[in-house]
């Protein structure tokens, strides 16, 4: 029971009259969300700087008008120079350059209670630095104000705190600095003071190259157009204007002398060479002509050269007679660990060429056919039959006539290689005997063309930079000056409104369908309509009561000509349809606070009205209210009674209402239920039926505990109480539970609580549409505002008596 009451239901399909109950509650919801998100953006855009952006565009071109005089292109150039210069752009280099251009020593703040803003060119106070004497102070905030017309300078470095003193526009020293600060207008600075804290900080390269290099954005637009976009973005649009301006003139300026540069350079160092060269070059000539005149020689060189080339044949005949002993030397290694494989065959190709390749390769592959015949006769025969051995005899004896044929191609070689040997010998001896004057005289000659040969390269080399270094010309040059934008970039005031309060109106729908999916309320007659079981009969709804009463009260016999009087009065008739001769009438519900008590008082006052006499029995013995209506104690009562403690005389209460009597509940006994399911409460309900024409029964809810059910089953008319906008769906549980058990044959339904809607408050069932007819409701109605008025007066009374 209680995990049908508690468990989650999920609304998985379209109900328009469910959607349309959650959306009549619920519907403030979007506004208030889309409300909140808009307060949200306007909170956003007061306390997020703004971000401004500076943008230029630059053509970077190199002209070379060497290359239109003569055909000599610029040394310089290079094919991909454009993407090199966007990442000269995009350098710290360059950068720290640019800020050193724009002389940021000083950087001055205003620091309001949220935000921190850098008054860069836009501050009435100017500090001018003109000494730092310690380089840690950089990033230190120092504090200005001025007081009673003096500077104050306040900081704290290095965990202790300085303070400089003096007038506007004298130096103000201290031993870390030697600054200046100025003011052209001094109210405005005053005023400043007052709302902000204005302090400045001591810049260098490095911290502005930390602070600002990734605001710049470096951006190629066209490669064949040579066009650069440089954008540089902060919360100071002329910073962002100057740091943008600054960065491209650099570049412009860096560009052109550091061509300049490299060109220069390289020409004083060719310069310096060609001189060394031409001395050196001189001395040579002079030593080769003396040297000749002393030895009378002429042409030294043909004899060493003819010997020089006998000598490189032999040696190169050596070297392939060499490489051919080698060949056979690895020829006859195979042939001993492997003359019985079949990769023999694989030896041929070593063989290509060489002058034995004739004499050997028949002979291996000769080998090579009796290995396979060898293989293939193992397929068929074993290695003892007499065709095996005679086919290993033949192998054998191809071997050794391989292994004898080159034995004696070796030994061939060998006596070859040691004739030739002794020929380079000689040729060696006779070139190293040639008269020193000769070697001399080459030695003199090679120095002499080697110094000709640079000094020549060198002199080409000089035109070229020369012509190229006169030709060269930048036209890099800005297409687009950049703009002080009053208009930040970010944050984009429209479109953060709008897309706030689209969130907003997206939350809102969300949770309304949060709200539709998880709907587990009652509300209206259909939604009992839809979900009770169809034994139930739903008797009408009891419209909302205005009033905020501390206990239930009756309510039809004070504004008889209410709303809610006519409306208990249809609930009547209908009752005379369900059952005619109706004796007893138990109300229960699921839990507490649907209106149980306050249905069954008043349904009992507005059967008491009709001359019926009426009892009311308070049998809800765990939690008790029905004394409280009237202002009684609960000293005796339902409990005392069918124990037998009293008699029923002294257990009724007479006369609390016309032709209304009550029995309270009485204490609260440790058994209820043990004294609902007695015999002698069922005699004293007998004994009542013959006294009072109905009995009007306030029953414990049955959602929690189970001590009414058979109080229920046994009463002429049982009725259920469900509240509007209170009770769960999955109550109906209980009800159906109750109807499957067979422990309720039939159960009449009613809503309390219904909002005030003529098509919410009529019958279903029995009595559709019947009923009397009476006028004057907003008679009634001002009665009803006044009980309201006299229950909140009583309510003060007491606690003002409590305090």
């Amino acid at each position: 029971m209680a995990e049908n009451q508690n468990s989650f239901i999920i609304n998985k399909s379209y109900d328009s009259l469910l959607f349309r109950t959650v959306l009549r509650r619920f519907w403030w919801l979007v506004p208030i969300f889309m409300a909140f998100f808009f307060f949200v953006a306007i909170i956003y855009l007061r306390y997020t700087k703004p971000v401004y952006e500076s943008q230029l565009i630059l053509q970077i071109e190199n002209e070379d008008n060497a290359k239109n005089v003569i055909d000599v292109e610029n040394i310089n150039s290079k094919k991909d120079v454009f993407f090199s210069e966007v990442e000269l752009l995009r350098s710290e280099l360059l950068f720290k350059q640019a800020m050193n251009s724009l002389a940021m020593n000083v950087s001055i703040f205003y620091k309001g209670k949220i935000l921190t803003e850098e008054k860069y060119k836009l501050s009435s106070v100017n500090v001018q630095p003109y000494h730092l004497n310690d380089s840690t102070l950089v990033g230190t905030p120092v504090t200005i104000t001025y007081v009673n017309q003096l500077v104050n300078l306040n900081y704290v470095h290095e965990g202790k705190a300085y303070t400089v003193k003096g007038k506007l526009g004298e130096h103000l020293i201290s031993q870390h600095f030697d600054v200046v600060v100025k003011s052209e207008n001094i109210s405005a600075f005053l005023e400043e003071t007052e709302s902000n804290e204005i302090y400045f900080t001591f810049n260098s390269t490095q911290s502005l190259s930390e602070r600002f290099i990734r605001n710049l954005y470096v951006l190629p637009i066209d490669e064949r157009a040579r066009t650069v976009s440089i954008a540089f973005k902060g919360d100071n649009s002329k910073l962002c204007h100057d740091v943008t301006l600054a960065v491209a003139n650099t570049f412009i300026d860096y560009s052109v002398k550091l061509k300049k540069k490299s060109s220069e350079s390289i020409l004083q160092f060719i310069e310096v060479q060609l001189d060394s060269l031409s001395t050196e070059l001189k001395r040579s000539k002079d030593s080769l002509m003396d040297y000749q005149r002393e030895v009378n020689l002429s042409d030294p060189e043909k004899e060493g050269d003819l010997m020089q080339t006998d000598a490189n044949k032999f040696q190169e005949e050596l070297f392939n007679l060499e490489d051919e002993l080698s060949t056979l030397q690895f020829i006859n290694q195979r042939m001993n660990e492997n003359s019985n494989r079949l990769e023999i065959y694989r030896i041929l190709p070593e063989l290509l060429g060489k002058s034995y390749e004739s004499a050997i390769a028949g002979h291996i592959e000769a080998l090579h056919l009796l290995l396979e015949e060898k293989e293939d006769v193992l397929f068929r025969l074993t290695p003892e039959s007499s065709e095996v051995k005679r086919i290993d005899k033949k192998i054998q004896e191809k071997i050794k006539q391989i292994l004898r044929s080159s034995d004696a191609i070796e030994t061939r070689l060998k006596s070859r290689v040691k004739i030739l040997r002794s020929k380079i010998n000689e040729l060696e001896s006779e070139y190293s005997n040639l008269p020193g004057k000769r070697m001399e005289f080459n030695r003199l000659k090679n120095i002499q063309d080697l110094n000709e040969k640079y000094f020549q390269l060198l002199t080409e080399k000089k035109v070229q930079y020369s012509i190229s270094d006169a030709g060269f010309s930048t036209n890099n040059r800005i297409l687009s000056q950049p703009s002080v934008s009053s208009t930040p970039v970010e944050p984009k005031a429209n479109m953060i409104y709008v897309s706030f309060t689209l969130l907003g109106l997206f939350l809102g729908i969300g949770v309304l369908f949060v709200k539709y999916v998880s709907f587990n309320e009652i509300n209206l007659l259909e939604d009992l309509q839809a979900i009770l079981p169809e034994k139930a009969t739903i008797l009408g709804g009891i419209p909302l009561s205005k009033l905020t009463l501390e206990h239930s009260q009756i309510i039809v016999t004070k504004a008889p000509k209410s709303m809610m009087a006519e409306a208990l009065r249809k609930i009547r008739i209908n009752l005379s349809y369900i059952h005619p001769d109706y004796k007893t009438i138990a109300i229960s519900s699921s839990i507490s606070g649907e209106g149980k008590t306050f249905v069954a008082l008043n349904l009992a006052a507005i059967v008491a009205m009709t001359g019926k006499k009426t009892i009311l029995l308070d049998l809800d013995m765990r939690k008790p209210k029905v004394h409280l209506a009237f202002g009684l104690n609960n000293e005796h009562g339902m409990s005392n009674l069918i124990i037998g403690k009293i008699s029923l005389e002294e257990a009724i209460v007479k006369d609390v209402d016309i032709n209304l009597d009550i029995i309270t509940s009485g204490p609260v006994p440790p058994n209820p239920a043990e004294l609902l399911l007695s015999d002698r409460y069922k005699q004293l309900i007998e004994q009542l039926k013959t006294v009072y024409d109905i009995i009007v029964i306030d029953n414990p809810p049955i959602g929690l505990v189970s001590d009414g059910v058979q109080v229920l089953t046994e009463a002429d008319i049982p009725i259920y109480v469900f509240k509007s906008q209170y009770s769960k769906r999955n109550f109906a549980y209980r009800i159906r539970e109750l109807f499957e058990m067979q422990q309720l044959k039939s159960l009449n339904i009613i809503l309390n609580g219904v909002a005030n809607t003529k098509r919410n408050m009529y019958g279903y069932g029995y009595g559709y549409g019947y009923g009397e007819g009476y006028g004057g409701y907003m008679d009634d109605e001002d009665k009803l505002a006044e009980l309201k008025t006299t229950s909140k007066t009583k309510k003060f009374i007491k606690k003002l008596f409590r305090r």
